[in-house]
């Protein structure tokens, strides 16, 4: 047998102690609640964070391509582009057209950055085609498409028409004259990332062209997409070997080097929180060390009675682990299923308290995003909950040492 029978008895003993010393059992309930607590947090803190890291990747990628290409001259001839049509099935190519711009619209103005497609160019799969909420996608004539933020922020709405001015000027009698350009509205996206949705517009490349002075067909970017981003730089290494062939006078700039400093922030601030939490684990466990020492020291007369009867040194040890496992085994398990439960709810959770106080916990002109992002990953709830019960464990060693070391003959003597 793993126990004996009062090896058990010792350990329900400590664990539901009677009213007359009713404090020692607190510090069960103290340790239980505190790790539960604590691997709550965790866990919820890292859902989040995934979440967070996931949307805002996704996103990213979802409005830019996994790899750009540009050009020294910051014109892309369509001669040129063909270098690159020759590539695998497995990479798509959307060479488009990118300047900055003013949107003006009755009394108000917006910098924003106008891109410019070409639609032969353009694929089902483009995001733009699935982002769209009202409308439709813009045509070959003077027509463009706006984000639903920037839209309600300007008051605009399908039909309206707005003026580009891009920050180029024309040489006339009256001197120099910004370029200006009159479109009509025809279509509102959401792109689920506030940032874009108040800062991007979507026309065809040739209007785009003729107001930076390019080429009708030519572009200044390439954006390049695959099946797989996160192994961008084998496709780069193909692409800047066809750029050296051919000796253009490109470069290309992959997501995780345009985006490197916000992953590894990312990445940071997740390992900090995950040090940072696991503290409110190693706080409860140190109820659990003095609670066992005065459990000891309280019953030094029953142990050194059960060590004159025969209670060897190993059983101690092993009740003593044994009670520190239960109560971290307890309150770990209770902590993990609030974790789950409330990462998986988190939306909702937000939903109702923002209902209940009247006010925003989650501003997206803040935040960056329009909704509390959570994934859990199963493998990081286990390595928490291993890693609670692990502390735990440890925590039980000193006062189990303590315990051994009790002199049976002074405990009697004493008392």
């Amino acid at each position: 047998m793993l126990f004996t029978s009062y090896e058990k008895l010792l350990i329900l003993r400590f664990l539901y102690s009677k009213k007359s010393d009713g404090f020692i059992s607190i510090f069960s309930w103290i340790s239980i609640i505190g790790i539960t607590i604590g691997v709550g947090a965790i866990i919820i803190v890292m859902s989040v964070m995934n979440g967070f890291r996931e949307e805002i990747t996704s996103r990213l990628l979802g409005i830019n391509g996994h790899l750009n290409i540009y050009s020294d001259k910051n014109e892309i001839l369509k001669d040129e582009l063909d270098y690159f049509l020759q590539l695998n099935t497995n990479i798509l190519l959307s060479p488009l057209t990118q300047t900055q711009a003013l949107l003006i619209s009755k009394d108000s103005s917006k910098g924003v950055f106008l891109r410019g497609y070409d639609l032969n160019f353009l694929s089902e799969s483009h995001f733009i085609y699935n982002k769209i909420k009202q409308g439709k996608l813009f045509s070959n004539k003077n027509e463009i498409i706006i984000g639903y933020a920037l839209a309600k922020n300007l008051g605009l709405q399908i039909g309206d028409k707005i003026k580009i001015a891009i920050p180029k000027t024309d040489k006339t009698i009256f001197g120099n004259i910004p370029r200006f350009k009159t479109l009509n509205i025809v279509g509102i996206f959401n792109l689920g990332m506030y940032e874009y949705d108040s800062n991007f517009v979507f026309t065809n490349s040739e209007i785009a062209n003729k107001l930076i002075l390019i080429n009708k067909e030519s572009f200044n970017k390439i954006e390049v997409f695959i099946d797989n981003p996160n192994l961008i730089e084998n496709d780069q290494r193909i692409i800047n070997k066809i750029i050296n062939d051919n000796n253009l006078d490109f470069y290309t700039e992959n997501w995780k080097q345009n985006n490197s400093a916000l992953i590894n922030a990312l990445n940071i601030e997740k390992n900090v929180m995950f040090i940072i939490l696991s503290l409110i684990i190693i706080v409860a466990s140190m109820n659990i060390i003095s609670g066992l020492i005065i459990f000891v020291k309280e019953k030094n007369k029953d142990i050194g009675i059960l060590k004159t009867l025969g209670l060897s040194n190993y059983s101690l040890v092993k009740i003593f682990i044994s009670i520190g496992f239960l109560i971290g085994l307890i309150g770990t398990f209770f902590g993990g299923l609030l974790g789950i439960i409330f990462s998986i709810n988190i939306r909702s959770i937000q939903n109702f308290i923002e209902k209940l106080f009247n006010t925003t916990l989650f501003s997206k002109e803040i935040y960056y995003l329009s909704n509390l992002p959570s994934k859990l990953i199963f493998i990081e709830v286990f390595v928490v909950l291993l890693i609670s019960i692990l502390i735990c464990l440890i925590a039980t060693t000193f006062p189990a040492l303590r315990s051994i070391k009790i002199d049976p003959i002074k405990s009697l003597k004493n008392d």
